[in-house]
Parts: structure tokens; C-alpha cells; sequence
């Protein structure tokens, strides 16, 4: 009987040591898949920061477009930029080295910034003032500031502008001097 105790003890034991080392390779198995699916969790938790860090850069981009306003200018006249032909007279002036009847040609080139309206004036291929102002129904009116080099004081220069056929404007130049006298042209454009 003893005997069959011992057998059965060793059985037992041989038994269970067996179902032990089963259980410790699938144990290990399991620990080896979960430790799988941690890391496949942590990259896509990883992949879907970076998306919402895209989204965030997108979104803040997109709003930033939002925030500048359209340049409706540029949408309802396009006509308005390009290369235009400026014919000067002087009718008017109380200003020494000005006569009524001088005239001057310029190129002017005339482009739409947010809504504003730039005009470079140039002569020999050189840019020799920038007007800036404004285009409202069809009439422009632009405005610049020189030196006067005889006086090195503050020129204010005023143009008036209207459109008078497509391709064509006219107005006036007006120029004010320190000194507090007037030159004013009679301006016809064409456009290029």
C-alpha cells in the first residue's frame, strides 16, 4: 500500500509538474501577447497625437485665413491694376519755377493691396513716387508724401481721380508745398 502511495504521490507530482510547466509557457505566451498589444496601444496612441497635432495646425491655419478679410477691391475691379499712361497739365500754381501749361508724361503702375490701392510712378525706368488711397464707387483718390529737396520739408501731394470710360480716368495732381503755395494738373490716364 505503501507502495501505491508513493506511486500516486510521484504521479501527483509528476502531474502537476507537467500542468505547471504547461501553465508557465502559457502564461509566458500571454504575458508575450499582452506585452505585443501594449506596444501596438502605445503607437497608435502616438499616431493619434500626432494626427490631432496636425488637426490643431490645420485648424489654427484655417482660422487664420478666416481672420483676413477678403480683398473685395481686387474682386470688383480687376480692371482697376495694370500699366497706365499719365498725361500731366498744369492749370493752376502760385508756386515759383511752376507755369500754368507745363506738362509732364509718367508711367504709372497701379496694383491692390488689401484693399488699397498702390501706384508707383514711374519715369525712365525708374520708380520716382508711391501714391496709396483708396477706389470707392469710381472715383480713386491717393495721397503721397515727399521731401521737397530745395526746402528738405514735407510735400503733400493729392489726387483726385474718376473713371471716365473703361481704360480711362481723369482728375487732378495737387501739390502743396511748405511754403503754402499750389501746383495742380489736369491728369488723363489710359490704361496700357
Amino acid at each position: 500500500m505503501k507502495w501505491i502511495m508513493c506511486l500516486s504521490g510521484l504521479w501527483l507530482i509528476t502531474f502537476c509538474s507537467c500542468n505547471l510547466r504547461e501553465r508557465e509557457l502559457e502564461l509566458k505566451n500571454k504575458m508575450q501577447e499582452v506585452n505585443k498589444k501594449e506596444q501596438e496601444l502605445s503607437l497608435k496612441e502616438k499616431e493619434i497625437q500626432l494626427k490631432e497635432e496636425q488637426l490643431n495646425k490645420r485648424e489654427h491655419v484655417s482660422d487664420s485665413l478666416l481672420k483676413i478679410p477678403p480683398d473685395t477691391l481686387s474682386m470688383l475691379h480687376p480692371d482697376l491694376t495694370g500699366t497706365w499712361a499719365v498725361d500731366m497739365l498744369c492749370t493752376a500754381t502760385t508756386c515759383a519755377g511752376s507755369a500754368v501749361g507745363d506738362s509732364k508724361v509718367e508711367q504709372w503702375e497701379i496694383s491692390l493691396q488689401h484693399n488699397t490701392v498702390i501706384a508707383n510712378a514711374i519715369n525712365k525706368d525708374k520708380v520716382i513716387r508711391t501714391y496709396s488711397g483708396t477706389y470707392t464707387g469710381n472715383k480713386l483718390e491717393l495721397s503721397s508724401q515727399a521731401i521737397d529737396t530745395s526746402t528738405s520739408k514735407g510735400v503733400q501731394i493729392i489726387i483726385r481721380l474718376k473713371k471716365t470710360k473703361e481704360n480711362e480716368m481723369e482728375g487732378e495732381r495737387e501739390i502743396i508745398r511748405p511754403d503754402d503755395c499750389h501746383i495742380i494738373y489736369d491728369l488723363q490716364l489710359k490704361k496700357k
